[in-house]
């Protein structure tokens, strides 16, 4: 199954504003297990610049479309806050990737 990878980066000073709309955020989209998995909910990291954070879905096979479309809602939620940005990526395990090829992992 693929995953969803979402990044996103924010200055120290929006804190309170990227709280305010995560906790908003989760009381109104909570995580819709039929999409798939959370892997990490959130990671958090600090730098200079600001802050990033990092969340991984593992998407059940056929939920593609719908669990990248239920992301992008979620990420609705912030797009107001100015100077918050964010990137949802889709990843293939190597196992798609090498089939996406006509390519198998030795032995399977």
């Amino acid at each position: 199954m693929p995953y969803i990878f979402t990044t996103s980066f924010y200055p120290t000073d929006l804190r309170d504003e990227v709280v305010k709309a995560y906790f908003k955020m989760l009381k109104e989209m909570p995580f819709d297990r039929s999409l798939g998995k959370e892997i990490i909910q959130v990671a958090v990291s600090t730098n200079p610049r600001g802050v990033k954070s990092l969340s991984i879905m593992d998407v059940k096979e056929g939920k593609l479309t719908e669990a990248f479309l239920w992301t992008s809602k979620r990420m609705a939620y912030f797009h107001l806050i100015k100077g918050f940005e964010y990137k949802a990526r889709v990843w293939t395990t190597i196992v798609e990737a090498l089939d996406s090829i006509g390519e198998s992992l030795p032995g399977q």
